[in-house]
């Protein structure tokens, strides 16, 4: 439960400098419970921004300011493992050079494409055809993902390209989202 004129008379100051409606609107404004998937109110979620104090009159202990922890709360832990369940084997495709695999997924959808080189050279790795994607490589280390590399060729008049070294016997994952393809089926994603 906010104070609302100090919310408004917070906000509607430097650095915000927001009009009223702007603060109802992102703040003070409640989105109906039925059209929320989500957890309950979490003071410590990476999603919550700081107030000073005399802003939110109830829980009580926040009347003097809320400063979240920074970083994932153990409920933001749980829910992502909940909207980003672990991939099994039937949710990854093999990648192999001089294959394509053809882009078969619907705007704001993934695939996960699996990498174990079969030599330590410098790769090539792209999309073909109109597309604009997102293409993430991670490494996989002890079955941990962790990041080496990335291009998004959103909004520009290329193609998602990334040239890197691989070594053998290492496993690697792409990750890649589309955002838009001119004709479904029509484009792919390289290696060689």
């Amino acid at each position: 439960m906010w104070n609302e004129e100090a919310v408004y008379a917070a906000l509607g100051g430097p650095p915000n400098n927001w009009p009223r409606q702007k603060t109802f609107d992102n703040v003070i404004s409640k989105i109906p419970a039925s059209e929320v998937r989500g957890s309950n109110w979490d003071p410590n979620s990476i999603m919550e921004y700081p107030f000073e104090p005399g802003l939110i009159d109830e829980p009580a202990q926040y009347r003097s300011g809320l400063t979240p922890a920074g970083g994932l709360s153990a409920l933001d832990k749980s829910y992502a493992k909940q909207f980003y369940p672990a991939l099994g084997n039937a949710d990854v495709t093999d990648l192999n050079p001089l294959q394509s695999v053809p882009l078969t997924i619907a705007a704001g959808q993934q695939i996960n494409l699996r990498i174990v080189p079969d030599a330590t050279r410098q790769y090539e790795i792209r999309t073909v055809g109109v597309s604009d994607t997102v293409m993430v490589l991670f490494e996989d280390v002890n079955g941990e993902l962790r990041y080496r590399t990335a291009d998004d060729d959103g909004g520009e008049d290329r193609n998602a390209f990334i040239k890197v070294k691989l070594y053998k016997g290492r496993k690697y994952m792409v990750r890649m989202r589309l955002y838009f393809a001119s004709d479904a089926g029509a484009t792919a994603v390289v290696m060689s």
